[in-house]
């Protein structure tokens, strides 16, 4: 039996180039600072999603590429606000307007993945977060996304260039279906777990919860309980 202090893994399924996961991630950091102050521990894992895998390498026109998602101008100016207004809620200065294109981040996850294990992971995917839709960098350009994790992580340019070099795609591959494995539709999903029969295969345990959307912090805490409560039940 489980002790209900026990570390939770957390993961988070998101996609770069999704608004409402920078949104999420930054509740998410707000949730785990109360638990870290309460003298609980949580592991948190970031699994990429792509909501686009089929855009092009290089992205496609933000405008026009929405529109057609949307249904029309009105619909995609409604849908910006609405992201916008939320962002400025929890400190986010989100700008569609200078965001140049609809991103495939398949290379940008990349990068963030290659900091798997390395407790600056974090401050990586943040700031590739901010670079895409505060700053309106394009971060399909790999010289972009090298100077955003150059400046984030402390290494220099050419270290996150071989890092990258070094990183195993198939692994990035692997994350991909196993979102879809385990019936990850939208993003962010998050999946807690504080089963004593998780093993490296990823299957969850009976005490997994999960939940999807930008969850307030108070809805992650209550999820991240939920998974305590279930692994002593």
């Amino acid at each position: 039996m489980s002790d209900a202090t026990e570390t939770v893994r957390l993961d988070m399924w998101a996609d770069i180039a999704c608004p409402w996961c920078f949104i999420g991630q930054t509740r998410l950091n707000r949730a785990l600072e109360a638990e870290r102050a309460a003298g609980r521990e949580v592991e948190v894992r970031h699994r990429p999603y792509q909501l686009n895998p089929a855009l092009p390498p290089e992205g496609l026109p933000m405008r026009a590429h929405y529109e057609e998602v949307f249904g029309g101008s009105a619909a995609v100016d409604e849908a910006f606000a609405r992201t916008e207004s939320v962002a400025a809620e929890v400190g986010l200065a989100i700008d569609h307007a200078r965001m140049p294109k609809a991103a495939n981040t398949r290379f940008a996850h990349g990068v963030v993945l290659s900091y798997d294990g390395d407790p600056r992971q974090r401050a990586v995917l943040l700031a590739m977060y901010s670079a895409y839709f505060e700053k309106g960098l394009d971060i399909t350009e790999p010289e972009v996304c090298y100077a955003v994790a150059a400046e984030a992580s402390g290494d220099t340019r050419d270290e996150v260039e071989a890092r990258v070099a070094a990183f195993d795609l198939a692994r990035l591959d692997a994350s991909f279906q196993l979102g879809r494995e385990l019936g990850v539709n939208a993003v962010p999903t998050f999946v807690a777990d504080a089963g004593a029969d998780i093993d490296p295969a990823y299957r969850l345990s009976p005490a997994a919860v999960a939940v999807q959307g930008a969850q307030p912090e108070e809805v992650l805490a209550q999820v991240l309980a939920e998974a305590r409560k279930r692994a002593v039940a």
